[in-house]
């Protein structure tokens, strides 16, 4: 596993080169999954369909810049990546859900490599190729997604972020030669920074 982590490092910290500009044939579901397969409670993952193994040691998908505790209302930029020792085509479904697994916070995509969805009160943001351009990154030794997500307001509490990720085999059909990775990442609500009013009055009080 040490391996994997290290190829997912690499690919995030850009020492991994992708291929950005060779379109690829839209097959299976690589213009956007199916909404609620991240693992989140309730849902199922990508490998109702991609079936060849779920979280063996031969894969990963990781979430890096999630805050340990977040700022209510503050933007985030998250990126999320995916590798294998096998695969050459990727995807990645993630969410973000309260206490309650209610939707907690929104996403917005920052490149043409990513969407968003939203069924059932819950938005989603994954990988796309409706854009005109490789959210897969087809041929590729792995893959990373760069997204932004905005924090919940004050009172929400913890936030869990749930995320699936898929190596593909490229053979035009989610079957048994692609494999499916989860994760989850939490964060707690920070203390607000908001400055309250107060009057000369009430200084005295504390003070006297």
């Amino acid at each position: 596993m040490a391996t994997i982590a290290a190829l997912v490092l690499a690919i995030a910290l850009g020492g991994i080169s992708l291929d950005l500009t060779r379109p690829t044939t839209v097959v299976a579901k690589a213009a956007m999954p199916d909404p609620a397969l991240t693992g989140a409670p309730g849902q199922g993952t990508c490998f109702t369909c991609h079936s060849g193994g779920l979280n063996d040691l031969q894969g990963i998908i990781q979430l890096y810049n999630v805050p340990s505790a977040y700022t209510p209302g503050q933007e985030y930029i998250l990126l999320a990546a995916v590798a294998g020792l096998s695969g050459s085509r990727w995807g990645f479904e993630l969410t973000a859900l309260n206490g309650g697994n209610s939707m907690a916070g929104s996403f917005s995509d920052s490149s043409n490599a990513v969407a968003e969805q939203t069924s059932l009160g819950i938005t989603y943001v994954s990988q796309t190729t409706m854009e005109g351009f490789d959210g897969t990154y087809s041929d590729s030794t792995g893959a990373f997604w760069v997204f932004k997500w905005t924090a919940p307001p004050q009172g929400t509490g913890p936030v869990t972020f749930y995320g699936a990720g898929v190596a593909a085999d490229k053979d035009g059909t989610a079957n048994a030669g692609d494999f499916t990775y989860t994760t989850t990442v939490s964060s707690t609500e920070g203390t607000s920074t908001d400055v309250k009013a107060t009057t000369w009055g009430r200084i005295k009080q504390i003070y006297r």
